[in-house]
């Protein structure tokens, strides 16, 4: 997911009272697995973060919104990639050399890059269609503008993400003097709030930015989430926001309990003591 996707599931969850996500508070530090391309970090690292303040909150909820895409919504490791973007690409795989050969004839995309897999092609279009879904049907305006002005403003001024990647030791997979500037440059050329993941796609795949290209992809996002339905991308989001909710219930190995111990007393924002949601009770298993 991009943006779009990681705030407003956060948001509905109502894990994050204190914290305005509708409206784009803190967004670029929700996105902070994003900006410094630090999800591996994320996965073995995040679920410790419980408890150490909004910042650090809001950057383990984003590792959950992924897992719950990706692995599925109850964490089991990351041996089994079981979640819904890749149940569902299938609808998308196969067009992956028409997706590229379309692109590169109308210069798009410049014949020879390198490609991604097709699996790691198709699985992202489905998982970006929930942001397509999410900007279509909702207005997400006030977001939009307040994270794009949040990214102009770190990509003048990076203490912020520096001071973060020194509190929590936070060892970021691209090069940190590089890839900031990269993805808050694409936020900030944004002009509408789908713009943001249209974009983030553009960039991915290595095609321009030009707004035929962005209005090409924002169609190819169009048809997955219409040929999934309104029904299944609402229990998509569903399935992200009681796992934001409550992750204990769903098996994320959350350091709460130790939290507690220090404190004495249960944090506010999620619970410790939740059941375990029985096996195939999951929204998506």
């Amino acid at each position: 997911m991009f943006v779009l996707g990681h705030l407003i599931s956060a948001h509905r969850s109502g894990a994050f009272p204190d914290v305005d996500l509708r409206n784009g508070e803190l967004g670029m530090a929700a996105m902070l697995p994003d900006l410094l391309s630090c999800h591996d970090w994320g996965y073995s690292v995040s679920w410790s973060l419980a408890g150490a303040g909004p910042q650090a909150d809001l950057v383990l909820a984003h590792m959950i919104g992924d897992a719950v895409v990706h692995f599925g919504q109850r964490w089991q490791g990351r041996d089994r990639k079981r979640g819904w973007a890749y149940v569902r690409m299938g609808i998308v795989a196969r067009r992956f050399d028409e997706f590229h050969e379309y692109a590169e004839r109308l210069g798009w995309r410049q014949p020879n890059l390198p490609r991604e897999s097709r699996r790691g092609w198709a699985h992202t279009m489905v998982e970006y269609s929930i942001d397509q879904w999410i900007s279509d049907r909702s207005d997400v305006t006030a977001l939009f503008e307040h994270v794009r002005s949040s990214a102009l403003d770190t990509a003048r001024d990076l203490s912020w993400v520096s001071d973060l990647v020194e509190q929590y030791v936070i060892r970021p997979s691209k090069p940190i003097e590089t890839q900031p500037y990269r993805y808050c440059g694409a936020l900030s050329r944004s002009e509408q709030p789908d713009e943001f993941h249209l974009r983030g796609l553009a960039s991915k795949f290595l095609l321009t930015e030009t707004a035929e290209c962005l209005s090409w992809l924002r169609e190819w996002l169009r048809t997955i989430w219409m040929t999934v339905g309104e029904d299944e991308m609402s229990d998509v989001l569903r399935s992200l926001v009681e796992a934001t909710a409550d992750p204990v219930r769903f098996g994320y190995p959350l350091e709460i309990a130790d939290l507690v111990a220090r404190l004495g007393a249960n944090p506010s924002r999620w619970p410790v003591t939740s059941a375990p949601v029985p096996e195939g009770d999951e929204t998506f298993v």
